[in-house]
């Protein structure tokens, strides 16, 4: 079967799939939100209207879908993202993208998100999600006790012998452990993570331990807005 070219008339992002038109011919057929990988090198983006393509036709639905060209994001979503860049940067984050391919990113709801991607690997997080589970994480405490130091000189924190507690120096503090599960191990910890922020708090210290979907981020508190603001911290209901 000879590849086709078609132009996206309408995409229908809640059922997953675009409507796309010959460009030599009449008529509409079905095609998946999502050009296969499998066919593209280009990233894994949405089909937006007005997208040409390349693709099989099987009866009412074409396959092996690559892109020929991809409409530009809005003007306005561009001047968004280099807004966004450029009040990052006044807190020394700087993101190694145009705000041309972040924009897309954003527009064609990508499986990808590199600007979230890099704010993740330039603030500390609290857990270490690719390395251990946090109940299993033997570094954990000795990660949070070395962070604070810029900001809590003599920070200290250790578990308590045959308690779920821990203890917080300088005072001898004990925090007892929150209730939490191996699938949501948050609250588990938050009461130790409030100790920590009350102490921040009462030091003036710029940052707190701020709470995202799955973990906490380190960062200074109008950061962590702007950040919830532009959507790129899923904040989540815990103390903390």
């Amino acid at each position: 079967m000879a590849q086709e070219t078609f132009v996206v008339e309408e995409i229908n992002p809640k059922h997953g799939f675009a409507r796309v038109r010959p460009e030599a011919g009449t008529g509409l057929l079905h095609t998946a939100l999502y050009p296969d990988p499998e066919f593209t090198q280009a990233p894994p983006f949405q089909l937006r209207k007005g997208d040409r393509v390349t693709g099989l036709r099987r009866g009412q639905t074409v396959a092996e879908v690559a892109w020929l060209t991809r409409v530009e994001p809005p003007w306005e979503e561009v001047e968004r993202v280099a807004e966004l860049l450029a009040l990052l940067e006044r807190w020394e984050i700087r993101i190694p993208h145009e705000a041309r391919v972040l924009a897309e990113h954003a527009w064609r709801d990508s499986k990808e998100d590199p600007l979230r991607d890099e704010l993740q690997a330039q603030l500390p997080t609290f857990f270490d999600l690719e390395g251990a589970h946090p109940f299993e994480d033997p570094t954990l405490l000795d990660r949070l006790s070395a962070a604070m130091q810029p900001y809590l000189p003599g920070f200290a924190i250790q578990p308590v012998q045959g308690q779920p507690a821990v203890r917080v120096e300088p005072g001898a503090v004990e925090v007892q452990a929150g209730v939490g599960s191996w699938d949501v191990p948050q609250p588990t910890f938050a009461p130790m993570i409030a100790e920590v922020n009350a102490r921040l708090a009462a030091a003036g210290a710029p940052v707190r331990w701020v709470p995202t979907r799955e973990d906490w981020m380190l960062a200074p508190p109008a950061l962590a807005a702007l950040l919830q603001k532009h959507g790129l911290l899923e904040s989540a209901a815990l103390p903390g």
